[in-house]
């Protein structure tokens, strides 16, 4: 088994872990960050912590993924306390009219839901990104959130609730 190998130091078998486990921990960081390079960066640290804490890594009836997971997820919760929001304008192009009536609809759209998404718990915002963002399972997501599948189920349930009046709450949306 490649963890039980990565465990006792075979940094190939720790490749093959990344290669694997790598592009979903990327695209999870990228929904929750919003940012594809900031997403590639804060892998790149959970898979650094990975290497270094794998030697204790006990899978507990928790697989692997589902370890990486929860690294992922406190190495995100770590990038919002310590950032700063700033903005780069440099090289950014006008769009045409069209373009950006249709940019700016997309640009409120999305500002809407994150205003909503920023609303809910962590518990209902993970839910919701693991399961329409990253298309996983509520079998996959019990894995990950250390929770029974009907438990996902009913969190998912009351997440889209939360949301549904967060965007109430709001205003609706564009």
């Amino acid at each position: 088994m490649l963890v039980e190998r990565a465990q006792h130091g075979d940094a190939d078998a720790f490749g093959s872990l990344y290669d694997r486990f790598q592009p979903e921990i990327v695209r999870y960081l990228a929904h929750r960050v919003g940012d594809p390079d900031a997403a590639e960066d804060l892998a790149q640290q959970v898979f650094l912590k990975a290497w270094q804490a794998i030697p204790r890594y006990e899978a507990r009836g928790v697989p692997f993924r589902a370890w990486l997971y929860r690294m992922a997820h406190n190495q995100m919760v770590d990038h919002f306390r310590t950032r700063r929001p700033t903005t780069d304008l440099e090289g950014v192009e006008i769009p045409e009219e069209s373009e950006a009536e249709s940019s700016l609809l997309t640009a409120e759209m999305s500002e809407a839901l994150t205003n909503a998404l920023g609303r809910l718990s962590e518990d209902h915002r993970q839910v919701l990104t693991l399961r329409f963002l990253m298309e996983k399972s509520a079998r996959e997501i019990a894995v990950i959130m250390g929770r029974k599948e009907v438990t996902v189920r009913g969190l998912q349930m009351r997440a889209l609730q939360a949301l549904r009046r967060a965007i109430e709450e709001t205003g609706g949306l564009p």
